[in-house]
Order: C-alpha cells, then sequence, then structure tokens
C-alpha cells in the first residue's frame, strides 16, 4: 500500500526554513496527554491535512504573515527545554504536522537526548517514512493518528487515500506508543476503522488504542455547530471498544 499525499508546499518549508528555524505556535511546559509522563508539548505551525474536528484549527496554515507562529533557532529551543527539564520525562512535537519540520526536529531529538530526555512526535501518519528515516531512528515514540481508512477526503479535506505502511512499519521498530482514532460518523466508517486499526496492533500488546469521542469543546462556533450532529453517542462508543477487545488489543482506552 501506498500513502498518496504528501505536502509538496511542506516540502518546500522543508528545505528553506527547517535546517535553521522552526516554527512554532505554542509550548505547553507540562503536559500529560501527549505521551506517558510529564512532558513538555511543542506545537508547530503548519499541518498536510485540513480536518473538519480539528482542535488546533491554528496550526493548520504553513507559515505565513497571518499566522503569527514564533521561529525558534535550534538554540532558543534546547534553552526553554532546559529549564523543563528537571521537572519532565521528555517532549513530544505535535502540531500542525511534525514531520514536515523532519530534519530540525531530527537534530533538536539529538541535542534534547544529551538532557536525559526522551522524545516523542505526534502524527497523523501522512509522511514519506524513506525521506524521514533519520528522525525516525532518533524518536523514541510515536503517537499516530488514524483518521480512517475509507474516502478520507471527507474528513481531510485532502485528496488522500490512507495507507497502513507507515504504522506497520513503526510497529516492527517498537516505535509506536499510542494509535489514536477520533470518533466522528458519517464522516468516518468507525466500525471498518476500529476493525483494520485492531487487526495491526493486536499483537502489540504495549500499544494504546485510544478512541476518541469527537467534541465541539474549543472547537470555532462555526465548526461547533457541525460537529454536534455527528458525534457517537456513549453507547456506540463502548461498542467500539468491545469491538477492538474482541479482535484482541489489549490496551483499549475509551474517552467520552
Amino acid at each position: 500500500m501506498i500513502i498518496h499525499m504528501y505536502s509538496t508546499e511542506g516540502q518546500e518549508i522543508n528545505m528553506k526554513m527547517e535546517k535553521s528555524i522552526l516554527p512554532v505556535k505554542q509550548i505547553i511546559p507540562f503536559a500529560n496527554v501527549d505521551g506517558k509522563g510529564n512532558r513538555t508539548a511543542i506545537f508547530v505551525q503548519g499541518c498536510n491535512l485540513n480536518c473538519v474536528y480539528c482542535h488546533n484549527p491554528e496550526t493548520i496554515k504553513l507559515p505565513c504573515a497571518e499566522t503569527n507562529e514564533t521561529k525558534y533557532t535550534l538554540e532558543d529551543l534546547i534553552n526553554i527545554i532546559k529549564q523543563y527539564s528537571p521537572y519532565i520525562r521528555g517532549i513530544t512535537v505535535s502540531g500542525g504536522e511534525a514531520t514536515l519540520y523532519s530534519s530540525y526536529i531530527t537534530q533538536l531529538f539529538k541535542e534534547v537526548k544529551k538532557l536525559g530526555l526522551t522524545c516523542y512526535i505526534d502524527t497523523n501518519g501522512i509522511f514519506n517514512k524513506e525521506k524521514i528515516q533519520d528522525l525516525i531512528e532518533v524518536t523514541d515514540k510515536f503517537l499516530f493518528d488514524v483518521k480512517g481508512i475509507n474516502s478520507l477526503s471527507k474528513v481531510t479535506r485532502k485528496d488522500i487515500e490512507f495507507s497502513f505502511d507507515n504504522l506497520e512499519y513503526l510497529l516492527k521498530l517498537d516505535k509506536v506508543e499510542e494509535v489514536r482514532t477520533v470518533c466522528i460518523k458519517d464522516y468516518i466508517d468507525l466500525k471498518d476503522t476500529v476493525t483494520a486499526i485492531s487487526n495491526v496492533i493486536k499483537r502489540n500488546n504495549n500499544v494504546i488504542y485510544k478512541l476518541i469521542r469527537v467534541h465541539y469543546r474549543g472547537l470555532k462556533k462555526e465548526q461547533a455547530i457541525n460537529i454536534k450532529d455527528f458525534i457517537p453517542s456513549k453507547k456506540e462508543m463502548i461498542e467500539l471498544e468491545n469491538l477492538a477487545k474482541s479482535i484482541g488489543v489489549k490496551n483499549v482506552v475509551t474517552i467520552l
């Protein structure tokens, strides 16, 4: 299987910017939902998707005059992380889509590891694994968000077809800590998606499968109005959890 979309525009950003600066929308010094332990979460500016339920919509646009992100040199960002290092287990780079800035983040992770910290990537999984091999090698764990398996243009608003190649590859390397699915009715086939993911990860007992019921808190008003009509019931969410467990997934977390 092949991933059919990778942001050409994002690749231009990579080549021109990522080796010297990282466009960052926000840094959360202490976060406990971005991987195991207390972590510093860094949200980059720019994504190769445009999901209808995105809860960080301000990070979608690639860096431009309108986005007002902060541009950090490697030295600047390391100095910030050093301030938090006595109180955290590691850092997680999220976004946006962190893999768009693979060269910069590879160098960042190499320096962060010298501080005795772990390095995570939160990704939508749409990347060319051959082009980010150095980043994969230096990353401790990935938090892998699967948007669905069919008709993904409806939820991502991009012309893509999802492939499990990247997920399966990272699982073989023991590089995945968590797989997530945001559950939104009608936009994705929930049962097919949960079934497909469960069959891929069921032999990896340490991998968490997180089922997240889509919510409208934090969304823009126009997004919230649309999303309300597609929120699964609690009963439907429990049925999806039981489906994953029946396939053999050992560690399922449902967030209602």
